[in-house]
């Protein structure tokens, strides 16, 4: 079956979305929507025979159907999430699922009465390396986890280039390292969160420089989280991730700071991407084409790892705790 999809928010996720969905096979890319309807009108003729819409209000007045992909800025999912569920509309948002807790539940009770999907962009759930790491715990091989510790650190260049001053930090970077664990804790939840930030250097620019926190989980386990948006600008990662488990049976570890691909000329030298969006013979590849690939497969009732709403509130909802520590020194208990 065919499906027709349109992308609301035209920016550098929205972009990237409508070109893969443009391209993907049994999908037809019907429409890009952005308020720059300018912004709109050039993603959409990149992608063929797209429209383009100023709003999510002309796009649902005018088009049918069978899925949405909201790019828009964190805090404005809320408005166009509960209009095209409304419309009885297949929902697919790009992390995290809002920047409040209200916002996120409202989302979810806005699919779940219109009987519609929601899934969420947590494209690390579809890296081989975490996936496989993933099956190793399903499997037993690692036994209890005892401790795991995330790292997702970046230079300033990247990140605070394109987000700074509108959302913390820790929703834009660590949210994808909490996904990640809660998803291979599952059974677990957090029980407490401690965490300290700094703001030397990009704090003028209304973010944070790096956020460390630690969490424990209801049977024991002890996660550190540790995220930075302060590498220099020469730094040889554009981003140096890392994630380590150590169980009772076994361990594992993630590393995900080398590309594999390094490239230099008289003027510049820079760290390439091939993991997560590289665009290879005009085409966006990477963990980000097959989450969108998985995405139109879960809409036809395939089993694949796409986050749910629900997924996605606890992920917020620890990432707010940790924003809440951070501020306010305090050691914040969860449910």
């Amino acid at each position: 079956m065919t499906r027709r999809v349109a992308v609301i928010g035209a920016g550098f996720m929205g972009s990237m979305h409508a070109s893969i969905f443009s391209s993907a096979p049994n999908c037809n890319l019907a429409a890009v929507v952005d308020p720059n309807v300018e912004l709109a009108r050039a993603a959409a003729a990149r992608c063929g025979n797209a429209k383009a819409y100023a709003s999510h209000d002309e796009l649902l007045a005018a088009e049918k159907l069978d899925l949405v992909s909201i790019c828009t800025p964190d805090n404005l999912h809320r408005a166009p999430a509960e209009a095209v569920a409304a419309n009885g509309v297949n929902l697919f948002i790009e992390k995290p699922i809002a920047s409040t807790v209200d916002d996120a539940k409202a989302i979810i009770a806005a699919a779940r009465g219109a009987g519609v999907k929601l899934g969420v962009g947590y494209l690390l759930r579809f890296d081989p390396r975490y996936a496989r790491a993933k099956e190793l715990i399903d499997e037993g091989r690692i036994g209890a986890p005892i401790h795991l510790y995330a790292r997702r650190n970046s230079a300033r260049t990247e990140g605070p280039k394109r987000y700074a001053g509108k959302l913390p930090l820790a929703l834009h970077v660590t949210v994808h390292d909490v996904d990640l664990v809660l998803w291979m804790l599952s059974g677990q939840h957090p029980v407490s969160v401690y965490a300290q930030q700094t703001d030397r250097l990009l704090g003028p620019t209304g973010t944070q420089d790096s956020i460390a926190a630690i969490a424990r989980f209801s049977d024991g386990t002890v996660v550190n989280f540790e995220s930075a948006w302060s590498l220099p600008s020469g730094a040889r990662h554009m981003i140096d991730a890392r994630l380590e488990l150590i169980g009772t049976e076994g361990s594992f570890e993630v590393q995900c700071g080398d590309s594999g691909l390094y490239f230099a000329d008289n003027d510049r030298s820079q760290e390439m991407d091939t993991q997560h969006w590289p665009t290879l013979a005009g085409r966006v590849g990477g963990d980000l084409r097959q989450q969108l690939l998985a995405v139109l497969e879960w809409l036809e009732g395939a089993d694949r790892p796409v986050a749910s709403g629900e997924d996605a509130l606890r992920s917020l909802e620890l990432t707010l705790a940790m924003i809440r520590s951070a501020e306010t020194g305090e050691v914040v208990r969860l449910g």
